[in-house]
């Protein structure tokens, strides 16, 4: 009897353990193809979404509203085909993972705006 609690116990966690698992890993089979698609629309977006970030820490993310105001217009360099600005793409994947970071725990607020120009007084951008 004891023997037959100690299996059924052992199987209920590894299927507990299972179902974990299968929740935290996509479902449906992809292709290089697919993946390299879906990858670079992301890369995109996320360098955009960079482009605004003035400051990301502690959860929380600060944004300037109209960049052009702080930010002098600069010629774009010519970036090889479905590549992005490094710089944003570094502060869009920053934000995001303050963001994330925020509400988990239940920030209200993770993203706000900054002042126009400057995050504060005199302050530097942290990672």
């Amino acid at each position: 009897m004891k023997t037959l609690f100690r299996s059924l116990a052992i199987f209920v966690a590894g299927a507990g353990s299972a179902a974990v698992v299968a929740g935290l890993y996509p479902n449906e089979p992809i292709g290089p193809e697919l993946f390299q698609e879906r990858a670079i629309k992301l890369l995109a977006e996320v360098e955009a979404l960079g482009g605004y970030v003035a400051i990301a820490q502690d959860g929380r993310v600060g944004i300037y509203t109209n960049v052009g105001a702080c930010v002098p217009p600069v010629p774009i360099p010519k970036w090889p085909a479905n590549s992005v600005d490094p710089r944003s793409l570094e502060l869009g994947l920053m934000a995001l993972a303050m963001m994330n970071k925020g509400l988990l725990a239940e920030e209200p607020a993770p993203v706000y705006v900054v002042g126009k120009c400057r995050p504060y007084a005199s302050s530097t951008f942290k990672y």
